[in-house]
């Protein structure tokens, strides 16, 4: 099977936390329709200063082996430990176990809820500093391969959530899903991207970057030495298209996709 490449990313799993649910409310545009807006999407930071270097805060992520977000509150302005997931549309409210946070240690915690009348349950660990939020087992229902990427948000970075799909026309055909995560600081920023072939969800290919502007740039685009721009923002869109190789044949990788969280 011909996979959609991307540069290698260390996948980093979740993040779980106090939730502040900030589902995105969807229209009926299309995915290329400069016209959609989030309108539930925050346009700020959420997460405060005195989280920055510390376990507390906010996490967002998205996820594959079908499609989704995440969004984590850890204690961010209250006591409370929380989270939300949203997986092929279904909201699953998350809540922490009794545990006491100590920001001089790492955190570790299960999160639990219900999709479609069974359990979910989710084991999370990060460590004290706010860093390496790993996933350290997911059991969702009717979705045993999922893989998720996350990130912690700061006081001065907004995290941006991006679900779409992509087709890839050539040498070789493909489609499936193609979801990314947008850091952006001070109109500058990184991104995290993770895609699945249709019907197969346990084989994903991942990749990161940097942005400018508004821009996603892939560096050193397959180790050619070159920074390839692969996407661009327009409002709550994201869309583009670059070439992909393996071995002597050529293919061109379309996507496009939507803000939402």
């Amino acid at each position: 099977m011909q996979k959609l490449k991307l540069l290698p990313l260390k996948i980093i799993p979740v993040l779980l936390a106090v939730m502040i649910t900030f589902s995105c409310s969807k229209d009926s545009k299309d995915n290329d329709d400069d016209d959609y807006t989030c309108t539930s999407c925050s346009p700020s930071p959420v997460a405060v200063t005195a989280n920055n270097t510390i376990n507390k805060g906010i996490y967002k992520g998205v996820l594959i082996g079908s499609s989704g977000t995440l969004i984590f509150n850890i204690q961010n302005t209250t006591n409370t430990i929380t989270g939300t997931m949203v997986i092929d549309g279904y909201v699953v409210d998350l809540t922490c176990e009794a545990v006491d946070l100590d920001v001089n240690a790492d955190f570790e915690a299960s999160f639990t809820g219900t999709l479609n009348g069974y359990l979910v349950i989710i084991r999370f660990h990060v460590e004290k500093g706010g860093t390496n939020p790993t996933i350290v087992s997911a059991t969702i229902p009717g979705h045993p391969d999922a893989v998720f990427i996350v990130a912690k948000e700061t006081s001065d970075t907004l995290l941006e959530c991006y679900e779409g799909t992509y087709t890839i026309t050539g040498d070789w055909t493909e489609e499936g899903t193609y979801n990314f995560l947008v850091a952006r600081k001070s109109g500058a920023g990184t991104w995290k991207a993770i895609a699945a072939e249709e019907g197969f969800p346990d084989e994903f290919t991942s990749g990161k970057g940097y942005m400018s502007g508004n821009n996603v740039v892939d560096p050193n685009r397959l180790g050619q030495g070159a920074d390839v721009v692969i996407a661009t923002i327009n409002g709550h869109t994201i869309s583009g298209n670059f070439v992909d190789t393996d071995g002597g044949e050529k293919a061109t990788i379309n996507h496009k996709g939507k803000r939402t969280l």
